[in-house]
């Protein structure tokens, strides 16, 4: 995935704060594509990149609808990965094997 270091890199480093496709693509860009076609090119790549994280689990999407249209917001999952590593090994205690 072309953009995924990028991406991963501004949710992260935020993990409660939600962001809009556009603040993503202007983040990858460096401000402004220089034309159209940048940015769709950009768009499509993050768009990729955001639905293979939420099939992981990494990063959540809420959709907001209006009446002139909707948008999505898109969110960093923190410490996904703890908690099914805390349940998993919960039963593996070291009080089992001591005598």
């Amino acid at each position: 995935m072309k953009y995924a270091r990028e991406v991963i890199d501004l949710l992260a480093a935020y993990p409660d704060r939600e962001f809009r496709m556009i603040q993503i693509v202007r983040y990858i860009a460096g401000g402004r594509p220089r034309n159209p076609l940048e940015w769709e090119r950009i768009r499509k790549g993050v768009r990729r990149v955001m639905l293979d994280l939420q099939d992981s689990g990494h990063v959540t999407k809420r959709s907001l609808h209006a009446k002139t249209g909707g948008f999505s917001l898109y969110s960093w999952k923190p410490g996904h990965l703890v908690v099914e590593n805390r349940d998993g090994i919960r039963d593996n205690i070291a009080r089992e094997f001591a005598p």
